[in-house]
């Protein structure tokens, strides 16, 4: 499997992942052409995992991802992330269980026509970085610090959901950063780019989920951890 990480993140916080998970091929991001600042290098903006063997992908990753990733399907979008919001949401859905969390109108066609094609119950949501907005811990139990997701997931009884103050995690040129975009989930345990604070390691610990933080000090947005891959 691989592990898809921003190409600007700390070489401290990669081989930290690396020593981690020794049995999994890590691949850093591109850098999007027409993305300006951080968020040209973010992961979730770029790739898709559809399933664990399945990705979609922006066009100007396809060549690039296809050679750095093996035993994928890879499918190549039909839209290229362009610098303003929402123009660059194409590829930032989320999948949780049998969820898919999106802002349906600006998602990547050919990531919403695979899940619908599959009965996967898509959730339309007004938070276009909805990848960005959601750290997913299992396939039951999401941490969010988003106030309309956070009330869409409390619909839903067999997802677990705990809200998380994320004004102090840091995105370089912006106020603040993600939960979502600092954090990623390999296998069965949840990683995060920093230290998570008591409450979410309490909602984790309560549910039995193994975390690990592939850093100290406060959790910074990196654009999320992608895994996905044969």
């Amino acid at each position: 499997m691989a592990l898809i990480i921003n190409r600007n993140c700390p070489n401290e916080i990669i081989d930290s992942i690396s020593k981690r998970f020794s049995s999994e091929t890590i691949v850093k991001s591109i850098t999007l052409k027409n993305v300006s600042g951080s968020t040209a290098a973010h992961p979730d903006m770029q790739i898709h995992f559809v399933s664990g063997d399945t990705a979609v992908c922006a066009p100007e990753c396809f060549d690039y991802y296809l050679s750095a990733l093996s035993g994928v399907n890879l499918i190549s979008g039909s839209i290229t992330p362009m610098d303003t919001y929402p123009k660059d949401i194409a590829y930032n859905a989320a999948r949780l269980g049998k969820y898919v969390i999106a802002n349906t109108r600006y998602t990547e066609p050919k990531i919403l026509e695979y899940y619908n094609k599959r009965g996967f119950r898509i959730l339309n949501t007004n938070q276009g970085y909805a990848k960005c907005s959601l750290a997913v811990m299992s396939s039951s139990a999401v941490i969010t610090g988003d106030n309309g997701l956070f009330a869409l997931f409390q619909k839903l009884d067999d997802i677990k959901c705990h809200k998380t103050d994320q004004s102090r995690i840091i995105l370089e040129g912006y106020g603040n950063g993600f939960i979502g975009g600092a954090s990623g989930l390999i296998g069965e345990t949840a990683v995060f780019f920093g230290e998570p604070d008591t409450a979410i390691k309490k909602f984790l610990s309560g549910l039995n989920i193994e975390y690990f933080c592939a850093s100290n000090g406060a959790l910074t947005d990196y654009g999320s951890l992608i895994y996905g891959g044969g």
